[in-house]
């Protein structure tokens, strides 16, 4: 009960943060980052570990299931939660994407569209919430569980991302945060559905 109320908790926070940051924060942002865009490609590459995520999950699952298939040990429940995360975070933010149908910033900067505007088919909506921040933000806040004494470099990298993404002029403020939030709801329930007593196994698993 107590990562229930957790995540009710940040669920209530980021609704507060979105709210407050699509009436008064994304614009300005925005047009600030449009016009000074000299150092996209260090912001890109700040926001290139959210690349990484889900390719890495969908080939160590592979691995893992013939592994498993031809050889069967004990589950690695470390490394199978990280990548349970970032596909349960895959799943929300593709879901949500299609429910909020949020302009990206282009689409403002271009066409004037700012509006969210729920279940329309058009490429120039789809920025909230921030995917590649979700798939940042599910394997560190899993990390955050399962080494919790490098807590501080795990959010570090979700921050770093969601800095690099906004200056980089792909999402907004808001985008960014309701994504970290699908990245902790996708962790949180992944620790939710583990057996117990797993996490000192599972930190064996991941290295530490």
């Amino acid at each position: 009960m107590r990562l229930v109320w957790r995540v009710v908790g940040a669920a209530a926070l980021c609704v507060a943060l979105c709210l407050f940051s699509v009436a008064f924060v994304d614009r300005p942002v925005e047009a600030f980052v449009h016009g000074h865009q000299g150092l996209r490609p260090v912001f890109q590459a700040m926001a290139a570990p959210s690349l990484f995520s889900l390719p890495l999950a969908l080939i160590y699952l592979a691995v893992y299931a013939v592994r498993a298939a031809v050889a069967p040990g004990r589950r690695e429940w470390g490394w199978l939660g990280l990548c349970a995360a970032v596909l349960a975070a895959t799943a929300m933010k593709d879901e949500l994407k299609w429910v909020f149908c949020r302009p990206w910033p282009d689409s403002w900067v271009d066409y004037g569209l700012y509006a969210f505007k729920p279940f329309i088919d058009s490429q120039l909506y789809g920025g909230f919430p921030s995917g590649h921040t979700a798939y940042a933000a599910a394997p560190m806040f899993m990390l955050c569980w399962l080494v919790p004494k490098y807590r501080a470099l795990w959010l570090a990298v979700i921050g770093m991302v969601m800095f690099g993404l906004v200056a980089a002029g792909y999402h907004y403020v808001s985008d960014t945060i309701a994504g970290a939030f699908v990245g902790l709801a996708a962790a949180a329930g992944t620790v939710a559905l583990m057996p117990a007593r797993v996490p000192a196994r599972a930190r064996e698993k991941v290295g530490v």
